[in-house]
């Protein structure tokens, strides 16, 4: 693959205006601004916007380091951070924390990008204010705020594929921002009523090869805040997200299961604030409740009706977690930026399969449902973190955390895995893990503008609900006393801006990963197949480099990409393989504005080398895509948007049997007051 590399180019003056629309309270930085660009990659709420990226699984795509992926067979947005999976890399918003308590994950194409005002992603130096499980990095979402007394600003756009309506969507943010308060919400709308297919898809029994088999979707997002600001330092807020979703599932091309997700709801509300107890003394308060619903049904066939064999479902999820935060912060001590953190999370979740209602008319038989099965945990975490300037070119930074989880329940329903009791509901036995994290960092400005910064440290994530007790419809024996997988994480970076017009970035890391959760056989089925059980054996190397450049010589242009290289290797067996990560990775970028008209034009590619699929060794091919987009200022407040993806048509897949949507068209337009 080609490494003439270019970077996403994060010229400051394109982003000026994007800083003054950042949630503050809702930052999750290092302590101390000079350690934050190095250790986090932040995409702008423009960025976002220029290359019309309407989730999150497109927006995080952008960065190096970062892959994204897909749970086919549940329609879910997954993504890889330096080769670690969502399981290891946990999801905040406004650093609340949102992934799924049961097993760690959450669907992060349900996340619409137009109330965001950047995606902050942590790799290396991980602040201990993110508290627990974060052993590949974190990503936080952080919101808008307003700056004007009024503002307001909308969207209104459409999808065109195969010369036909294939989606519309509606978007706006209105917002006031006054002396003392300030108050703004959003709503966002998307219907998609199918993808198309590439003109190159060879057609299967099971896919037709012209719009994609059942991949419509329907996404509402609404969200709002209210802000107490009662002098220069003090800031109070409380904050809902409400999302709803109603999301089919394409089957596999080769055919197989029939799904869909008639519900998948989320909503939060949670509380923010800052507050100046004495000179060199704040106090910062989180408080949160995250709700999480989804039904799930499994089907007889591609008909879509019936429920009537053993490997039908109607399966119902209702989680939710609640908790908060206390963190002090304090500068008493000369050249010294001091935190203290408390961190507090209760998951809970519940499933159960409902019952299927008998139907005459379509054959349906009524199948009995299982009682509630419910799962709940507690983890505490305790951290200090502290940045020391030793000079003003050179600072050192160290952060350690304790965490503690304590399983308070766990049941399951159907053949009892100790008795061999059949359709019973049973409680496994519970218990405790804790882990010790610390890091550390130093970060030296070499010349004006030009640092090089370097971390090490030792973390963990706590084996999932999931992990210790899901029995894989029988596959899989629990393990109650799983432990937390462990990492030894390094990074070295050096970056720089030449006078505002070249920047650079080269990351150098290693990720040593040790305790990691594995599966072994352990027994052999009634029907032949493999009983696996989680153990803490498994050992790997995950190692690459990250290489951004952008160049911006005048204010109407814009060129830049970045590279990635990530090798993974599994030492505790190396006849298997990790899947989902390409060893190499491209993003390039362009803009250029007219000189004498309002027109602005948008280019950019993303190329991927194969990636393995199986553990055994299988791969698809690497692919490259190409999208575009023209955007014409038709007044001072109203833009109109042409665009493309995939321009040519390319066929391709992240995910065995599960082929990405062929070339599509859109149509914005874009207002703001």
């Amino acid at each position: 693959m080609s490494s003439a590399l270019f970077a996403l180019a994060n010229v400051n003056a394109q982003f000026e205006s994007d800083s003054l629309k950042v949630y503050s309270l809702g930052n999750i930085n290092v302590v101390a601004s000079k350690v934050t660009s190095s250790q986090a990659s932040n995409i702008s709420m423009t960025q976002i916007k220029d290359m019309n990226r309407t989730n999150l699984t497109e927006a995080v795509n952008l960065l190096p380091g970062l892959t994204v992926s897909e749970a086919g067979a549940r329609n879910e947005g997954a993504l890889y951070l330096r080769g670690f999976s969502m399981l290891q890399v946990p999801i905040f918003y406004d650093g609340i924390p949102i992934y799924v308590p049961y097993d760690g994950n959450v669907d992060i194409s349900r996340f619409t990008t137009f109330d965001f005002s950047k995606i902050q992603v942590s790799k290396g130096f991980t602040s201990t204010l993110y508290g627990a499980n974060t052993l590949g990095g974190a990503i936080n979402i952080v919101s808008r705020k307003p700056v004007e007394k009024f503002e307001a600003d909308g969207m209104i756009g459409t999808k065109y594929g195969r010369n036909e309506l294939g989606a519309y969507s509606g978007a706006l943010n209105i917002g006031s921002a006054q002396e003392k308060y300030y108050v703004m919400g959003s709503f966002t709308y998307i219907d998609n009523k199918y993808n198309t297919m590439s003109k190159d898809f060879v057609v299967t029994d099971a896919e037709n090869g012209t719009l994609r088999n059942r991949s419509a979707f329907r996404d509402i997002k609404a969200s709002g805040k209210f802000g107490f600001t009662p002098n220069a330092t003090d800031e109070y807020s409380v904050n809902v997200i409400y999302q709803k979703s109603n999301k089919q599932i394409s089957p596999s091309v080769s055919g197989g299961q029939y799904r869909d997700y008639p519900d998948y709801n989320k909503y939060s509300v949670y509380y923010k604030s800052t507050t100046k107890l004495f000179t060199h003394l704040k106090m910062n308060l989180t408080a949160f409740y995250d709700n999480y619903y989804n039904v799930m049904d499994q089907y007889d066939d591609d008909t879509y009706t019936l429920q009537n064999t053993k490997k039908a479902f109607h399966s119902i999820y209702d989680d939710y977690s609640t908790g908060g935060s206390l963190v002090l912060e304090s500068d008493f001590l000369k050249n010294n930026s001091l935190r203290f953190a408390f961190h507090e999370k209760y998951d809970s979740h519940r499933e159960k399969n409902g019952d299927i209602k008998a139907n005459e008319i379509t054959g349906q038989t009524f199948v009995q449902g299982e009682p509630w099965q419910n799962y709940r945990d507690n983890t505490l975490s305790i951290g200090v973190e502290d940045a020391y300037d030793i000079t003003k070119d050179l600072q050192v930074i160290a952060g350690a955390n304790y965490n503690y989880r304590s399983n308070i329940k766990a049941q399951e329903y159907g053949t009892h895995y100790l008795t061999g009791d059949k359709n019973v509901l049973y409680d496994f036995p519970t218990g405790t893990d804790d882990a010790f994290n610390y890091q550390l960092g130093i970060k030296y400005e070499y010349v004006k503008d030009h640092h090089l910064s370097a971390s090490a440290g030792r973390k963990t994530h706590f084996a999932s609900q999931k992990d210790r007790y899901s029995s894989k419809f029988g596959s899989q024996m629990p393990n109650p006393d799983l432990k937390s997988e462990t990492g030894n994480i390094y990074d070295i970076t050096m970056e720089g801006d030449v006078y505002g017009v070249f920047q650079y970035s080269v990351s150098v890391f290693r990720n040593e990963l040790k305790d990691a959760i594995y599966r072994e056989t352990v027994g052999v089925q009634d029907n032949g197949d493999p009983v696996y059980l989680n153990v803490n054996v498994g050992k790997a190397i995950f190692q690459g480099y990250e290489v951004s450049l952008g160049y911006s010589p005048v204010k109407s242009f814009t060129i830049g990409g970045n590279y990635s290289f990530i090798h993974r290797e599994n030492k505790y067996d190396k006849d298997i393989k990790y899947v989902g990560v390409p060893d190499q990775k491209v993003v390039a970028y362009a803009k250029y504005t007219l000189p004498f008209y309002p027109i602005s034009i948008y280019a950019d590619m993303e190329s991927n080398s194969k990636r393995y699929v199986t553990s055994d060794g299988e791969t698809l091919p690497g692919f490259t895509i190409f999208n575009a987009k023209i955007s014409c200022k038709v007044t001072k407040n109203i833009n109109i948007e042409i665009g493309g993806k995939n321009l040519s048509d390319k066929n391709y897949s992240i995910v065995k049997n599960y082929p990405r949507e062929g070339s599509s068209f859109y149509t914005n337009l874009v207002f703001n007051i």
